[in-house]
C-alpha cells in the first residue's frame, strides 16, 4: 500500500529582497561577515560580490595565490552614496631599491570583458589595480557607468591623472594587444544629484542609525557606521531600476 507523507520543507528567502520591498525570492547563496550571515538570491549575490571586489579587490585565494592575512583593524570607509572609498585592490610592493609597480584605477564596466577579466588583463600588462589613487597611480580607465563613481573621478582630477576611454569600440582590446595603455581622453563628469536630495553627512548618518535600529542592526551611537549597514540602507531607499543601474 502506498502512503503519502507530508514532510515540512524549510524555504530560505533572500534577505536583500525582504529588506527592499518585502518580496520573497528564493536564496541561493549566503554571505558571512563576522558574526552575521545573510541569505542572498543570485541577483544580489552578484551585486554584493561586485561591490566587495570593487572595495577590497579579488581575494588572492580565488586566483590561486596565498590568501591575505586578516588585519586587526578595518580601514575607514567614506565617500558618496554607493561609491565606497576602497583600499588598494592589489598592493604595490617594492623590493629593495626596485621601482614600485605602476597602478591604475578602473571605473565602470569594460565593454566585452567580465569584471575580473578586465582587471586581470591590466595586471598581465604589469600594472597594479587600485580602488583609490595613490603615489603609484598613473592612469584611470573609464568604462560604461564610470560617471557613477564620483570618488574615483575626484581622485583622478585631484591627481591630474590621464584618462583612457574604454567605451570606444575596440579601444581596450587594442591597448591590451599592444601591451600599453595611453591616456589622453576626456574624464567624464560625475553624475550630479538633485539639490533637494543632497543632505549633510551628519544628517545622513542619523537617518541610517534610526533605520538600522528599527531593522534589527546594531550600530554605535558615535563613530563610523559599518559599511554593510550603509549598503543595506541604500539598498532599501532607492527603486529597483536605480538599484540595478548603480550595481552595474
Amino acid at each position: 500500500m502506498r502512503k503519502t507523507v507530508l514532510v515540512p520543507v524549510e524555504q530560505t528567502f533572500c534577505d536583500a529582497h525582504i529588506a527592499r520591498d518585502g518580496s520573497e525570492v528564493d536564496a541561493t547563496d549566503t554571505l558571512d561577515l563576522g558574526r552575521y550571515t545573510w541569505d542572498l538570491c543570485l541577483e544580489h549575490s552578484v551585486i554584493f560580490s561586485r561591490y566587495l571586489c570593487d572595495a577590497m579587490g579579488v581575494p588572492a585565494s580565488a586566483m590561486g595565490g596565498p590568501a591575505h592575512e586578516p588585519t586587526s583593524e578595518a580601514a575607514p570607509v567614506s565617500g558618496a552614496v554607493l561609491e565606497p572609498e576602497a583600499e588598494d585592490e592589489t598592493e604595490s610592493e617594492s623590493v629593495g631599491d626596485a621601482e614600485p609597480v605602476r597602478s591604475v584605477m578602473i571605473s565602470g564596466e569594460i565593454p566585452g570583458y567580465g569584471w575580473d577579466d578586465a582587471r586581470e588583463a591590466v595586471r598581465n600588462l604589469g600594472y597594479g589595480v587600485v580602488g583609490r589613487a595613490d603615489e603609484t597611480t598613473v592612469l584611470i580607465i573609464c568604462g560604461d557607468g564610470a560617471e557613477r563613481n564620483a570618488t574615483k573621478l575626484r581622485d583622478a582630477r585631484e591627481r591630474d591623472l590621464p584618462c583612457f576611454d574604454a567605451t570606444k569600440p575596440g579601444a581596450f582590446k587594442a591597448a591590451v594587444c599592444a601591451g600599453q595603455f595611453s591616456g589622453g581622453d576626456l574624464l567624464p563628469e560625475p553624475v550630479k544629484k538633485d539639490a533637494p536630495a543632497v543632505i549633510s553627512e551628519r544628517e545622513r548618518n542619523r537617518l541610517v542609525r534610526v533605520w538600522a535600529r528599527a531593522n534589527g542592526y546594531r550600530v554605535p551611537d558615535k563613530g563610523r557606521i559599518p559599511m554593510s549597514v550603509r549598503y543595506a540602507y541604500d539598498l532599501t531607499h532607492r527603486d529597483v531600476t536605480e538599484g540595478k543601474a548603480v550595481a552595474a
